[in-house]
């Protein structure tokens, strides 16, 4: 199978091994870590004609091993951007390969900006949405904006979380490539027919309002069960109690179910390397997200759904922890000083930024190891109790690493003028951690 689309393909393998590298392609390089390092981090890569050269020939080299990828490269336009959206999560690219992707190919323009949406992948757990915008301008920036789903009626369909990046220094006739994704809410089921409603910002002003993709689901092409282990086992690490119940695994990601014991010394924020891992030393990572509601926890991992496993452990090594006692933090506005932090002393200092409007703020300087340089947390929750009981809540945080060190800052946007002083604040993560190998037997 699939002979045609193989000849078809190495015969574009042939005219990109004769595709000229730009001597001046370092320079390009240069360039492009310097704009990474100006924008804000996106969830999404952008690929330009070498690099989808590149890729497109990694897929070529492989075709033996992955038809499903000859077949979707082949027939699918801006396939080859999907996959680079995807590579990093080997739940969805098997997804993928097992031929559990559809093609939309809708586009609409308006204004100068064509935004298509490409493809979707859904199972009963969420939804992805993979789409692709080129303008006619040079832009700063492009993004999204108003997502929503909607039923054939215009009623809106309730979602539980929605999340998608934004694209920087969009350049004329360029073609930028995202992923939209959709959790839906328990009581939520997505219709076989249903509309995509988005907006367009250019430069954070929404130019473009409404644009409406109408969608019919392949329902046997996304037929796919979820498969249920129960776990029901209790682990002890650094003294803490974790009780691991359940594990659901969708087509798109696996829900694991845990909880931790009440009578813990310990406030546990956060797993370092937990993973899954098969008798062949395979590993799904955290996909990175959570829930939480007390103290049940829901952790998210990439899929294994299409590669069956015979075994299965949970393993982990690290995890973020407080003792509950340290959460209060204390600070002294008037003189920006802290009266009772963590014993560890890695909360350094606390200051006031009374500027513009976009910065007033209070403001911490925390030391975090190497490892969290690049993990922007949430070192306290929303809200802010004042020495008279009043509750402050801010919506805005800054962060930012100091170059060449340990340190970390943090700002809570919030007018300070309306605070009185002293202030106490409730630790929501902190990079305190327990170091233990643990394995969990799954099945």
């Amino acid at each position: 199978m699939f002979e045609k689309e193989e000849k078809k393909l190495h015969e574009l393998k042939k005219e990109y091994a004769n595709v000229e590298i730009p001597k001046e392609i370092d320079d390009y390089i240069r360039s492009g870590i310097r704009k990474g390092k100006k924008s804000t981090p996106q969830p999404f890569w952008r690929i330009g004609m070498v690099a989808a050269s590149i890729l497109l020939i990694i897929f070529l080299t492989t075709i033996r091993i992955s038809p499903g990828f000859a077949n979707y490269v082949s027939t699918i336009p801006g396939m080859e951007r999907i996959v680079e959206l995807i590579r990093h999560n080997k739940g969805i690219m098997s997804a993928v390969e097992n031929d559990y992707l559809q093609e939309v190919g809708i586009t609409k323009e308006e204004d100068g900006v064509s935004l298509t949406i490409d493809a979707i992948i859904m199972d009963e757990a969420q939804m992805l949405i993979f789409y692709t915008i080129e303008s006619d301008h040079n832009y700063p920036t492009i993004n999204l904006s108003n997502i929503k789903l909607k039923s054939q009626t215009g009623e809106e369909l309730d979602v539980d979380g929605l999340s998608y990046g934004s694209h920087g220094e969009v350049m004329k006739g360029e073609k930028v490539s995202g992923q939209i994704k959709i959790i839906y809410s328990d009581k939520e089921v997505i219709p076989e027919k249903f509309n995509f409603e988005t907006g367009v910002n250019i430069n954070e002003v929404e130019i473009i309002k409404g644009l409406n993709f109408p969608i019919e689901v392949d329902t046997q092409k996304f037929s796919a069960i979820t498969n249920g282990i129960a776990i029901d086992k209790s682990v002890e690490a650094g003294e803490q109690s974790i009780y691991f119940e359940k594990m659901e695994i969708h087509p798109t990601r696996i829900a694991l179910f845990l909880e931790y014991d009440e009578s813990n010394t310990h406030e546990i924020f956060r797993f370092d390397d937990i993973a899954l891992e098969d008798e062949k030393g395979n590993r799904w990572i955290s996909d990175g997200s959570s829930s939480m509601e007390d103290n049940k926890i829901v952790i998210y991992f990439e899929s294994n759904y299409f590669s069956e496993p015979q075994q299965l452990d949970l393993v982990f090594s690290s995890f973020t922890a407080l003792p509950k006692d340290e959460l209060e933090v204390v600070v002294d506005l008037e003189k920006e000083s802290i009266i009772k932090a963590p014993s560890d002393k890695r909360l350094k200092k606390v200051w006031l930024d009374d500027g513009e409007k976009d910065r007033k703020g209070i403001y911490f300087q925390i030391e975090v190891d190497p490892k969290d340089h690049n993990y922007f947390f949430s070192l306290f929750n929303n809200n802010i109790i004042d020495a008279n009981g009043t509750v402050h809540e801010y919506t805005t945080r800054t962060y930012s690493n100091i170059d060449g060190t340990n340190l970390y800052e943090q700002g809570l946007i919030v007018d300070t003028d309306k605070i009185v002083s002293p202030i106490t604040l409730k630790i929501a993560e902190y990079p305190a951690r327990i170091k233990e190998k643990v394995k969990v037997k799954i099945k």
